[in-house]
């Protein structure tokens, strides 16, 4: 009769032989995008960030035009080079103001790589004149 080999060992003795993940420079962010939605009351927020080892943070935070957080996020670890996220606005929207979303890009308490991306509170289609931030 033939002896199988138990799964934790097949699984210990893969891991064993993987490469390890080496990054050549710390990630940046490659392109930060905003788009209003039609209520202005929300944003959509795309980035991209170049290819990482070990999963960095990312810190969105969006500034009304008083200077003011209108609304913040934090993504613990991520795990994909793209990002594709809805940010709600805390505060009454000013349509046609200028507003300003901050993003750090973090690992280990240290910050990695920063943008900002200055944008006016307009609604206007994605396929459109190419939004502020690229």
């Amino acid at each position: 009769m033939t002896k199988l080999k138990d799964p934790i060992e097949i699984y210990r003795d893969s891991l064993a032989g993987a490469p390890e993940r080496v990054e050549a420079q710390p990630p940046v962010i490659e392109r930060a995008e905003v788009w209003p939605y039609p209520d202005l009351k929300r944003l959509w927020v795309r980035v991209q960030i170049s290819p990482f080892a070990a999963f960095p943070s990312l810190a969105l935070t969006v500034a009304s035009p008083d200077g003011a957080v209108a609304c913040s996020m934090f993504m613990v670890e991520i795990r994909d080079a793209y990002q594709s996220v809805t940010l709600h606005l805390r505060r009454e929207p000013a349509p046609g103001a200028p507003y300003r979303l901050e993003i750090e890009l973090l690992r280990d308490d240290a910050i990695l790589d920063t943008r900002a991306v200055d944008f006016e509170l307009v609604f206007r289609e994605p396929d459109q004149k190419a939004p502020a931030g690229e």
